[in-house]
């Protein structure tokens, strides 16, 4: 990376003896969970505000662990209720899978450190930008001489793992037992949960196929796949050699009027004769009641690689590093959020699920989506089409058990793709983001239509990057399996952890959050987006929740959601009498309404309240030409 020159001058408020009577107790230090291990430790570290210039920040004591970066800090005031509290990770913690990049800061240069490096010299400072757009800019200019050196150091070889088994999950101990409400979510692990599904959707003419048993077939499909009834398990041993992946034509949803939705890969490059993949279409043909020729779309573009482009486009855009660049970049906004394509991308996955939509619920044709290696852009388009169709998707628990099925189950590469292991053949992507920010879109669209509410989604984005959870882990399931019956001396069997049992990470207070207070169960109608860059919004609760300066004090979607919470109680009372239930609903009208005067624009995610300005907006940004008519300050507050 070419060194970038930036204003370093720097005037500390703090003296060496303030820095000395800086101590913890035991509430402020770091806590560890079971078989997490220090490895490095810093003391009298300076962490610095975003967007502060290095005018705002606090002191403490900065820990790299087996799991996480920790920062601890005397200074840090009690955040109460107001702010999402995660049971693994502390305030200032961020674990380590969610490392992307990290810069040594000089005096007039930012210098961009390569992965498994030794850097030698001595570390000023250090800026660590992360996969969900979070960044931590830390100084030791106070610290011990080396303490700097040691700890980018213990960063390099410690975040980027060259192995699977060295991620935390196989380190971590502590005893865990499903709770019942992952029980509602279906896996799509076995061959009940996808019975299940085809009598759900009453769809006629496909079977299961165990070809796959024992993964002989493919490591990367599932033991239980569905195919066309008329389809034998010889002619998908010899159809799948010619598929990338060997990912051949398979089922994933359908209709009671016999229309469906099928996943496929494209054929192998060297493949010229297309004779097995036009015997496969043919059997998906014949398994339509009418006999109908499925419609084919083709995912081919963007690709994966085009995807991340975007997204890094994306994220310079939403972590300015000082007001300077801030300015600039506001000052042209619009035509830099354009020209990151990332809005574009999310348009034509909505656009080609819209399509695919239609054909199979108004022309009750089965639809084939077909890419590359079947694993990527079939997960978003596919996923998206069956909210657009299917009102048990929209709810919480069907929404778990589409992210089940379409990306876990069926082999959405999350290990390659979010960048578990430091790998060069690895092609890093945000897929799963894109997706998410489709479903945003749509939730934008039809607040009424979805139990899962915009908190919920952040909250997912941000979890998928915790390596504790086996959800998100892997690249197939055949890998967890692997994983979990061990790999003799080498490794003993890790214990899976669902994502989706939240009480391992959040309070009851703040799994509320994730339900959406307009969900309304009986909005059951197809839904009609508009998937034009004229109908999209950028998600600002999500890419821009780490900058306090564009947070709306006291305002924005977050209010509205908390009276809407407080209006549903309202109306609960009211239907249900007040009895004995009116303790309940004045404790609940007496919480909304007192955090509706303390929350501000990216509740429940924003925190630190001390290091931001008392004010609405930071003061420097008031000045010049920042307020234009394509300002991010003006988006913010429309």
């Amino acid at each position: 990376m070419n060194d970038i020159k930036e204003d370093s001058r720097f005037k500390s408020y703090i003296g060496e003896t303030e820095l000395e009577s800086i101590t913890l107790d035991d509430s402020q230090r770091t806590k560890f969970l079971d078989g997490e291990t220090i490895v490095c430790e810093a003391q009298k570290v300076l962490m610095y505000a975003p967007l502060s210039d290095r005018k705002k920040h606090l002191v403490g004591v900065l820990t790299i662990t087996t799991f996480k970066v920790s920062f601890a800090t005397a200074e840090e005031v009690e955040f109460s209720n107001c702010y999402q509290q995660n049971l693994l990770l502390g305030i200032n913690d961020i674990c380590l899978s969610s490392i992307d990049v990290i810069y040594q800061v000089g005096d007039r240069t930012k210098k961009k450190l390569s992965p498994g490096q030794n850097v030698t010299g001595r570390v000023k400072e250090i800026l660590i930008l992360c996969k969900n757009m979070k960044y931590l800019e830390f100084s030791f200019k106070f610290s011990d001489k080396d303490s700097g050196k040691n700890i980018v150091n213990a960063l390099l070889h410690h975040a980027y793992p060259k192995r699977h088994t060295l991620l935390f999950a196989y380190d971590y101990k502590e005893p865990y037992i499903s709770n019942t409400l992952v029980k509602e979510v279906r896996l799509f692990q076995t061959r009940l949960d996808w019975e299940k599904e085809i009598k759900r959707t009453k769809c006629q003419n496909w079977r299961i196929s165990h070809v796959n048993v024992n993964y002989q077939v493919s490591p990367l499909l599932l033991e239980t796949i569905i195919v066309p009834q008329s389809v034998t398990d010889n002619i998908i041993k010899e159809a799948v050699e010619k598929f990338r992946n060997r990912c051949c034509p398979i089922w994933v949803w359908g209709t009671s009027k016999g229309a469906a939705l099928v996943r496929m890969a494209d054929l192998l490059p060297t493949i010229t004769d297309r004779t097995e993949e036009n015997k496969l279409l043919e059997h998906i043909r014949k398994s339509h009641p009418e006999k109908r020729a499925p419609y084919i779309i083709d995912l081919s573009l963007p690709t994966p690689k085009d995807i991340n482009t975007s997204y890094l486009k994306l994220r310079e855009l939403c972590t300015p590093e000082n007001t300077r660049v801030f300015k600039s970049q506001d000052f042209k906004f619009y035509g830099l959020l354009d020209s990151t394509k990332w809005l574009s991308y999310v348009s034509v996955c909505l656009t080609k699920a819209k399509e695919a939509a239609e054909q199979i619920s108004i022309c009750e044709s089965t639809v084939v989506l077909q890419e590359g290696n079947g694993q990527d852009l079939n997960c978003v388009v596919s996923s998206l089409t069956q909210l657009i169709l299917d009102p048990f998707f929209r709810t919480k628990f069907g929404f778990q058990s589409l992210i089940q099925k379409d990306w876990v189950a069926l082999g959405h590469p999350f290990a390659n793709r979010l960048g578990h292991i430091l790998c060069k053949e690895i092609e890093q992507s945000p897929l799963f983001l894109l997706f998410l920010d489709c479903v945003w879109q749509l939730l934008q669209q039809f607040p009424t239509a979805f139990q899962v509410s915009e908190t919920y989604l952040t909250t997912l984005w941000d979890s998928a990057h915790i390596s504790v959870f086996d959800t998100f882990l892997f690249n197939c399931q055949h890998q967890r399996l692997m994983a979990e019956f061990g790999s003799g001396n080498s490794h003993p069997p890790l214990v899976l952890r669902s994502v989706w049992d939240w009480r391992e990470q959040f309070s009851e207070r703040d799994i509320g959050l994730f339900c959406n207070p307009l969900f309304d169960d009986s909005y059951k109608a197809v839904l009609k987006p508009h998937t034009g860059l004229a109908g999209l919004e950028i998600w600002t609760h999500c890419y821009f929740r780490w900058l306090p300066d564009l947070e709306i004090r006291k305002g924005g979607r977050p209010q509205i959601d908390l009276y809407s919470r407080y209006l549903v109680s309202e109306i609960l009372q009211s239907q249900q009498g007040i009895g004995e239930l009116n303790g309940k609903f004045n404790r609940n009208k007496e919480e909304y309404l007192s955090l509706t005067r303390k929350v501000n624009g990216f509740y429940p995610f924003s925190h630190n309240p001390e290091l931001v300005s008392s004010d609405p907006i930071n003061n420097v940004l008031l000045t010049g030409d920042t307020l234009d008519s394509q300002s991010i300050l003006n988006f913010n507050n429309d």
